[in-house]
């Protein structure tokens, strides 16, 4: 009898705290040129039950000048630091984070935490990066002999450069770059 009693106890706390919804990532990236009008990244909120979502902006380090804005699901002005929301069951909600950097180029986190049926917390972080010169230049061409490595975005030791895409590269002073590289015009 006291294992049944354990057992229907078991079910019963683990069934009140069973989660009704998951978030596809926790920690996003998202980049590019100061000069662009806005750069943005997204991820899921999905549920598994009716959920009520509340959100808010907890903190930002971002360069002063720089602008951003959230969707989640719905698209709001910058300035707009909270919202909430009621989802259905077994839908997916776009979670997103737009960066305008206003021509400024540097790199900021912002943080939102939320809160999900009153009781459920988290938090989503994105990491943005505004490069001041994203094309294959002058100076990259006066600067390549002193190229130690450049490598892609997963990680990878390229030779060379291919448009549209994103590098790091790494100097023999230490000094190293992230460049998305145009093409030639």
């Amino acid at each position: 009898m006291k294992i049944i009693t354990f057992i229907l106890s078991l079910f019963i706390v683990q069934s009140t705290i069973a989660q009704s919804y998951t978030i596809d990532e926790m920690y996003i990236e998202l980049s590019g040129n100061a000069t662009d009008d806005n750069f943005s990244n997204n991820t899921y909120f999905n549920t598994l039950d009716s959920c009520s979502v509340s959100w808010r902006i907890i903190s930002d380090s971002i360069p002063e000048g720089w602008l951003y804005s959230n969707c989640f699901p719905n698209c709001y002005t910058p300035g707009v630091t909270s919202g909430e929301s009621t989802f259905p069951t077994n839908s997916q909600q776009y979670l997103n984070c737009h960066i305008y950097p206003n021509n400024i180029p540097g790199e900021g986190t912002i943080k939102m935490e939320i809160t999900t049926n009153n009781s459920s917390i988290d938090t989503v972080t994105w990491t943005g990066t505004s490069i001041d010169n994203l094309s294959i230049d002058s100076n990259v061409k006066a600067e390549s002999s002193r190229i130690k490595n450049m490598y892609n975005l997963e990680g990878k030791k390229v030779n060379t450069f291919l448009p549209n895409q994103v590098f790091i590269i790494e100097y023999e002073n230490g000094k190293t770059e992230k460049r998305l590289m145009h093409p030639q015009l």
